[in-house]
């Protein structure tokens, strides 16, 4: 075969291989996205939502070897050791007990639960800034979807959708459907701050996700909400306190809207919220509550350096920790309240290394949606809620390299002197190229020497 020929074949080749990772790459994200899709349906374990991920995961293996250079950053790599050690202290603690009735089960829901996390990693390690934004926006909708199957449950009282009257839609319990919700508001105000986008259309999408929060009664999700909202309009106004203050307003004022729509609608909504309107309730207080619990495992941190395993507290008290921080130590061991306390404070550094590099908010919009899941889990059971662990991932796993730099640190740009520097005197010209670029876009080749 010629020369000729075989240089024609070689660019067939990088065009069919490139076409191939371009439709492997968006085959991947368009199963991810689905799974995000489908997060508001939890009822089964393991979930259709499981099945999703893990195939963007197989595909994502293929497309890894579809790529000249491996992706898979030191972080990345970091994030899943650490998560390994996390699982790893919950599976050892649990290997005593693991003939009891339901302790594969509850592992094989944390399992499938941390390994979203790491599927994340991997999916958004190739993801640049309009990935994020599409993957924000189908998470949007998500919620809106559950939402709106909250409010029907709850003005119809229906029992599949709400549990002792609190909206759920199809997700486990009401405090778990807080927190899902929660980061969806969050990213509407992240869109209403952007020149483009249908404003109505955030809006009032925004306003059922907040409902559904609010239908919830979950008292840590309506704080947790509030806050998050209010530190990232300060971020993002914090130079413009004309406009936080009309933002805020404006928030002031949907509120009460919603507050009076479900008010006039539902008469149950008022008893229900006066109900929960207060920082501790019964089963909060005394001996046997929520709060003298966490007293009361202090001594036994120490005492079981391995941990007690899960569901095992079930039988010294009547309702688990309730707080994803002493659960990690009393029933992980040592080995895995550390995991956690490292993996929580150091996605805070990460989350703060990558908005310095990028200069770009979906960082902060990340990180600030992470807090208010993890806020909630601090005073319920969840260490098996997916979006937690979804949006863990989704920071280790950014690459900041994908986004676009110009506005980043001056480290990173090439200073205005060394862009064009004068050649001394005899100083020799750079080698040509051996192929030059028509106005056409096709290349043009040199002519081979005669032999």
């Amino acid at each position: 075969m010629s020369m000729t020929g075989t240089r024609r074949e070689a660019p067939e080749t990088e065009i069919r291989i490139a076409g191939l990772r371009f439709a492997v790459f968006t085959t991947r994200n368009l199963v991810f996205l689905l799974a995000v899709l489908a997060m508001n349906y939890t009822l089964l374990r393991p979930s259709p939502v499981d099945l999703l991920y893990v195939l963007s995961f197989l595909i994502t293996l293929f497309l890894m070897t579809l790529l000249e250079k491996q992706e898979v950053t030191r972080r990345s790599v970091t994030f899943i050791l650490i998560v390994a050690a996390w699982g790893l202290s919950c599976l050892l603690a649990s290997l005593p007990n693991f003939s009891e009735d339901g302790v594969a089960f509850e592992l094989l829901s944390k399992t499938f639960a941390i390994t979203i996390g790491i599927i994340s990693v991997f999916v958004s390690m190739s993801w640049k800034k309009r990935h994020f934004e599409i993957f924000m926006k189908v998470y949007i909708v998500s919620c809106v979807i559950a939402s709106i199957l909250g409010t029907i449950g709850f003005l119809l009282q229906t029992e599949l959708l709400t549990w002792d009257g609190r909206a759920k839609g199809f997700i486990d319990d009401p405090n778990m459907y807080g927190s899902f919700l929660l980061p969806a508001v969050v990213f509407c105000v992240y869109f209403l701050f952007r020149p483009r986008g249908n404003k109505v259309l955030l809006i009032g999408a925004m306003a059922i996700v907040l409902l559904g929060i609010l239908l919830s009664f979950s008292r840590i999700a309506v704080v947790a909400v509030m806050i998050c909202l209010f530190a990232y309009i300060f971020f993002h106004n914090r130079r413009r306190p004309r406009r936080l203050v009309l933002t805020i307003g404006s928030l002031v004022v949907i509120g009460v809207v919603l507050f009076a729509f479900a008010s006039l609608t539902s008469a149950e909504f008022t008893e229900k919220l006066l109900d929960r309107l207060t920082f501790a309730k019964s089963y909060d207080l005394g001996e046997e509550g929520r709060y003298h619990r966490y007293l009361l495992v202090l001594p036994m941190i120490m005492e079981n350096p391995i941990g007690l395993g899960v569901l095992q507290l079930d039988k010294i008290f009547p309702e688990p920790i309730h707080n994803i921080w002493l659960s990690s130590f009393v029933n992980y061991g040592w080995t895995g309240g550390i995991a956690w306390l490292v993996l929580a404070f150091g996605t805070v550094g990460v989350s703060i290394r990558n908005y310095r590099r990028t200069r770009n908010e979906i960082t902060i919009v990340l990180l600030i949606s992470l807090i208010g899941i993890v806020m909630c889990a601090s005073l319920h059971e969840g260490e098996h809620w997916r979006q937690m662990w979804l949006h863990f991932g989704l920071i280790w796993g950014m690459n900041t390299f994908n986004f676009d730099l110009g506005a980043g640190p001056k480290a990173r740009q090439i200073p205005p002197a060394k862009r064009s520097l004068p050649r001394r005197a005899g100083a020799s010209r750079p080698p040509i190229s051996t192929a030059a670029s028509t106005s056409t876009g096709h290349v043009q080749r040199p002519m081979a020497s005669p032999r």
